[in-house]
């Protein structure tokens, strides 16, 4: 009788044994004396204090940012700011040439946003396919792009330096 007894109990203890997580080391901090722990807890409140300005070593949160321009053309698209000349209220009304020869169309594949004051941002991989679907969509983008017209837009992203992850486009 003994024998069947250990065939069963020796399987299930060393299962349990496998079964077992291994602990995680966690940091050992030196025990120190009263004098040690109230020093200790000043200079942690003043690192906090110089600390709270700087980026923590978590990454930052980005926040989602509605943006509006021109749907442009990214092939011949200039980035960033076209600053050259004053604007003035005759430029403002009247479209630059850039802006004509890099009106978007049906076979469009990569966009940028040129935005009121100037800046030209490039759409990221997916915003290019989001404008291309929401260009066949939109039957008034189509007319205007067929009359050389400027595609006026809302694109709602993350704007990474010049280029613009696009999470909706309107």
């Amino acid at each position: 009788m003994r024998v069947p007894i250990y065939t069963v109990v020796v399987p299930m203890l060393a299962a349990m044994a496998f079964a077992q997580d291994t602990p995680r080391p966690q940091s050992q901090q030196p025990a120190s004396s009263a004098a040690d722990k109230t020093a200790s807890d000043n200079s942690k409140s003043q690192d906090k204090d110089k600390t709270a300005g700087q980026a923590s070593s978590r990454p930052e949160e980005m926040q989602t940012q509605k943006y509006s321009g021109t749907l442009m053309d990214a092939s011949c698209a200039g980035s960033g700011s076209t600053a050259s000349a004053p604007a003035s209220a005759d430029r403002a009304a009247a479209p630059d040439k850039q802006s004509l020869s890099c009106t978007v169309s049906a076979t469009t594949t990569q966009f940028a946003l040129k935005m009121k004051d100037g800046k030209t941002v490039k759409f990221d991989d997916v915003g290019n396919l989001r404008a291309q679907e929401a260009f066949k969509s939109h039957k008034k983008w189509s007319d205007s792009a067929t009359a050389s017209k400027p595609v006026r837009v809302k694109a709602g992203g993350v704007l990474n330096g010049d280029q613009l992850t696009v999470l909706s486009i309107d």
